[in-house]
């Protein structure tokens, strides 16, 4: 099996990820959550928050998408656009401030980080998932999603308008 794959080319896409490494300033456990819009490039990052297992903020940043924004996504993100005026960060430079600090020993929590993974470009082994720990009755591709589960945990109302 494992030669099965030999002849098989790399896509663009697999190069385009990265990858922590195993050392780093690595701070043990970091809760992450991203905010997406539509663009004319597709579905692109817009805004990264990590906190720290005290949910003290660690890092987040606005993020400028390559292509032109076609919708906020307002309802989820709450961000507009006067939010984004002036946003010069990109891509690249979130995936080199989140390598500098996680190593792939530091535990990412979230909810649907596959999701947030493949917004952010990066491949991560070491997470902790709650739409796995809490799956869907009627099983993948289906998902709880994020405010139902605020609601019935931790009696929570969230992406109430943009919250």
């Amino acid at each position: 099996m494992a030669g099965a794959w030999n002849n098989v080319k790399q896509s663009a896409v697999v190069h385009s990820f990265l990858r922590a490494s195993v050392s780093g300033d690595d701070f043990g456990c970091a809760i992450t959550a991203d905010n997406k819009c539509y663009t004319s490039e597709g579905v692109e990052l817009t805004r990264v928050t990590v906190v720290g297992w005290d949910l003290r903020p660690v890092y987040e940043k606005l993020v400028k998408p390559r292509g032109q924004i076609l919708d906020y996504n307002t309802r989820f993100s709450g961000l507009t656009e006067e939010d984004m005026v002036g946003v010069n960060t990109n891509l690249r430079d979130v995936q080199a401030a989140l390598l500098a600090r996680f190593s792939a020993d530091t535990i990412l929590l979230g909810h649907s980080l596959d999701s947030d993974l493949r917004a952010l470009r990066l491949i991560h082994e070491t997470v902790v998932d709650t739409a796995a720990v809490f799956p869907h009755r009627r099983g993948l591709p289906y998902k709880r999603a994020l405010r139902t589960l605020m609601a019935e945990h931790l009696s929570k109302i969230i992406q109430n308008g943009g919250d």
